[in-house]
């Protein structure tokens, strides 16, 4: 293990300038991808979203734009720039104006709201509003958002169990034992002859059970409760498996076997001894032989829709299902069986964190010859990110004696007895330690050198990889044997990780977007090794690496009692196809022959990976990027003659209110310029040497209020009326002169800070 945990150190810091190139491409995308699209309401009337604007402030401002941009009240040669002009400021002020339309613009944008107000959207025709009781334009903003974020949940669920109603999972064995032959010392590889040996295949889709009505009812306010408690869970994955239903039943199915020859024998003569008969045997088609099949469902209750707090929850014994999960699992072929599961957590003391304890009940021969087997798990967390377990089964057990001496009719039969014999007791405890959750990228401060500050999130992207390791300790002891499991995870080089859960978008909270999956992605490392209690060892490396948003790809290569094996996977969604391979066969495998296997795939992966795949992704990211910036740069003359149309309508109205503040010593802003200024990032000047600034001072004297002028962080400044981006996809500086009481004043901001004014920071000394 030293030495392939070595070979894999030495391959990554050879390949280090190449992963931090990936990220140096990768926040360069990030610009690219975090270039706005739509309008920006809020920058596009100059005002705060954080804190919301009263609706005072919403009507004061469209006043004031209104004798701007009317365009009842331009001159001829104006009325058609003042009418588009004027457009965008409408659409603005209708969407923030309206408490609900502002709700669906703060989560959704622009075109959210043009699509919730369009038809078969929430608000729109043939849409969820039409179908509720109460009138949802009647209700409050904190009513709206819950009606709307529930509404948005429901969508979500439905459009993802369209895709994940049902799972199945396909597995074809694979004999290729030829593939690598051991002889002493020497190991070889040589051409393979695969042969298909077994195989497997297995299904489940899950339905709501129908019931009738007076089993199902809720209380009153069942709904607002769940509500409530929604909003205290983060937007996971457990809510897209929430459901409304009462009862959920999933039904399953598999099969798996192996592949056998069909022997036919003739009786042949041949020429010159018609009368002698040969017996040859000719193999006929393959079969398929099944040796295990399986076919069972399962059915999940709600309790809490099924009969409500007031109902049978509220009484004892019964209480204790009010926050538990419950299964119960029947399995008709290939034995008859039935499993009933409770899952809760369990807080004895007051003050500490619960245990998450889950019991089980399997009945599987009759009562009278023995009893259930029960099976016992619990976990904690200790500490931050670690969690300790342990688990417990009985196996087949027999009823005590003391009842067997009194009732005669109790006791196993030879058959159930024979058939019990390996379903032993077992127990296993074991400490895991979980991947510490990635933290947001931050970038420094506009005065740092912007190369330093690449070099700073690609070294903060690298250590974030490291930091999401995992490892399992976890011993087993059982009657038949037992072992110690070592599992460590990590992984290797930058990019999106392939063991990233699906998670909701919508919850109780808010709406949290998952952002498009581009970019380099990185490779999920898992070593996993046994020791038996007779001291051999077997291991297995396995590597997943993210293909698509929801497809992932997986090699492992390993030694176990059956040889060296090697197992090949596609999952996607809860579908999945397994490849499990025989290399080579156990009485030849050795530790350094399945080392040897090891690496050479390895080092094929990472001249595939780091030779072709991660430049080509480069590539195309850069001539998407260039394509972006080329159409950017063919809108800036139609921008910088929306805002010169957009600076002469103002330029009266202005100048007046400048007017009004000199003459009382107020703010006065005279000059302000805003744009791309060369800076110290040597890429950049090499490529952009050349500022490219234009002139925003009575734009920026439109936003003065009351000797006040004040612009929000992250405000999309070229959106505000008047200005436009002259260098687009680069970093933008405001630089603004102004005096206050007859003094002079200066900031320059980057393009997402905010900041306000006057402020005595800003004053020039003399």
């Amino acid at each position: 293990m030293a030495s392939f945990d070595q070979t894999a150190a030495t391959a990554a810091q050879n390949l280090g300038a190449k992963v931090e190139d990936d990220a140096l491409d990768a926040n360069y995308n990030m610009i690219v991808d975090n270039y706005p699209e739509g309008l920006d309401y809020y920058a596009l009337l100059g005002l705060s979203q954080k804190p919301p604007p009263t609706e005072a402030e919403i009507r004061s401002v469209y006043r004031n734009l209104s004798l701007s941009f009317h365009p009842d009240k331009q001159p001829p040669h104006l009325r058609e720039a003042a009418q588009k002009h004027f457009t965008r400021i409408q659409e603005a002020y209708d969407a923030l104006i309206d408490p609900q339309k502002r709700i669906v613009y703060d989560m959704l944008g622009a075109e959210g709201v043009k699509q919730e107000w369009g038809h078969r959207g929430a608000m729109g025709t043939a849409g969820e509003a039409e179908k509720q009781e109460v009138g949802v334009k009647t209700m409050s903003p904190d009513e709206f958002r819950q009606w709307f974020l529930k509404t948005m949940k429901k969508r979500e669920r439905k459009a993802v169990q369209s895709l994940v109603e049902s799972s199945g999972t396909i597995t074809l064995g694979v004999n290729a034992e030829d593939i690598i032959q051991v002889d002493g010392d020497d190991v070889t590889f040589g051409i393979p002859s695969p042969k298909i040996t077994t195989f497997g295949a297995s299904y489940e889709f899950k339905a709501p059970l129908p019931l009738p009505e007076f089993l199902s009812r809720k209380d009153e306010n069942e709904d607002d409760e769940s509500e409530a408690q929604d909003q205290d869970q983060p937007a996971g994955l457990n809510e897209l498996e929430e459901t409304e239903d009462p009862v959920y039943v999933t039904i399953n199915a598999g099969i798996n076997g192996g592949l056998a020859r069909q022997k036919r024998t003739y009786l042949v003569t041949y020429e010159g001894r018609e009368d002698e008969e040969v017996a040859v045997k000719v193999d006929g088609p393959r079969l398929l032989v099944s040796n295990e099949m399986q076919l069972g469902a399962t059915i999940a209750p709600n309790f809490r829709a099924l009969a409500g707090r007031k109902g049978i929850l509220s009484w004892r014994p019964f209480t204790f299902l009010q926050d538990s999960t419950v299964l119960v699992e029947g399995v008709v072929l290939p034995e008859r069986l039935v499993k009933t599961t409770i899952a809760r957590s369990i807080q004895p003391i007051s003050g500490i964190k619960p245990f998450s304890v889950t019991a089980s009940s399997i009945i599987k021969y009759p009562l009278l010859e023995a009893p259930p087997s029960f099976e016992i798990q619990a976990s904690k967390e200790i500490a931050p990110s670690k969690v300790a377990f342990f688990s417990w089964s009985s196996g087949s057990w027999q009823w005590p004696d003391l009842l067997l001496d009194r009732f005669s009719s109790l006791g196993m039969y030879p058959n159930t007895m024979y058939a019990s014999e390996d379903e032993l007791s077992g127990f296993q405890i074991g400490l895991l330690s979980l991947p510490k959750t990635r933290v947001k990228d931050t970038i420094g401060d506009g005065d740092e050198d912007d190369d330093d500050e690449l070099a700073q999130i690609s070294r903060k992207e690298r250590n974030i990889d490291r930091a999401r390791e995992s490892w399992v300790t976890q011993l087993q002891v059982s009657p038949g044997g037992g072992g110690l499991v070592l599992k460590y995870e990590r992984n290797l080089f930058s990019g999106k990780p392939s063991d990233d859960p699906v998670r909701s978008e919508w919850s109780g909270v808010g709406y949290f977007p998952m952002k498009k999956m581009e970019g380099a992605r990185a490779v999920r490392l898992a070593i996993t090794t046994v020791l038996a209690p007779d001291l051999s060892v077997s291991w297995t490396v396995q590597g997943t690496r993210r293909v698509s948003e929801y497809t992932k790809l997986g090699l492992a290569i390993g030694i176990a009692h059956k040889g060296i094996h090697m197992s090949v996977s596609w999952e996607r969604l809860g579908q999945g196809i397994n490849i499990p391979v025989i290399l080579c066969p156990a009485r030849q495998a050795t530790h350094e022959a399945a080392m040897l296997a090891t690496v050479v795939p390895w080092l094929a992966y990472c001249a595939v990976e780091f030779g072709y795949i991660r430049p080509r992704d480069r590539k195309k990211r850069r001539q998407a990027a260039a394509r972006r910036h080329n159409e950017l740069k063919k809108l800036i003359p139609k921008k910088r003659a929306e805002s010169q149309q957009a600076i002469e309508l103002m330029a009266d109205q202005v100048l007046r209110r400048q007017t009004r503040e000199e003459a009382q010593d107020g703010l006065v802003i005279t000059k302000a310029e805003y744009g791309y200024v060369p800076g110290t990032s040597k890429k950049l000047l090499s490529k952009f040497p050349d500022p490219r600034l234009v002139d925003v001072t009575i734009p920026v004297a439109a936003l003065v209020d009351r000797s006040q002028l004040v612009i929000p962080e992250n405000t999309i400044k070229f959106q505000i009326i008047g200005f436009h981006d002259p260098a687009p996809l680069l970093p933008k500086r405001l630089k603004i002169w102004y005096t206050f009481q007859g003094r002079e004043h200066f900031i320059d901001v980057g393009d997402k800070e905010g900041f306000s004014c006057p402020m005595r920071a800003h004053l020039v000394s003399s």
